[in-house]
């Protein structure tokens, strides 16, 4: 069973915070997947937190579909322990 790195539980905490919404964490062997909801209404200081999470991030995007908008970033494992 691997063990999700630090980097990766630091920006799932990062979000969780921003988005007062639990992050759901996808592993492969290349990478850690993390996707968050975003709240209906974004105050400018928590559109800066994710924007500033998602920075850390290798890859990272925003989705939208008819039950509201998200987040995800993704770490890959090559580049950390």
């Amino acid at each position: 069973m691997s063990t999700v790195p630090p980097h990766a539980v630091a920006l799932a905490g990062m979000l969780a915070a921003a988005t007062s919404s639990e992050p759901r964490i996808t592993e492969t062997p290349n990478a850690i997947r993390i996707e968050v909801n975003l709240p209906q209404e974004l105050s400018h200081v928590t559109r800066s937190t994710i924007l500033t999470s998602l920075g850390a991030a290798d890859r990272y995007g925003h989705d939208r579909t008819d039950g509201g908008d998200s987040v995800w970033a993704e770490i890959d494992r090559r580049d950390r322990p």
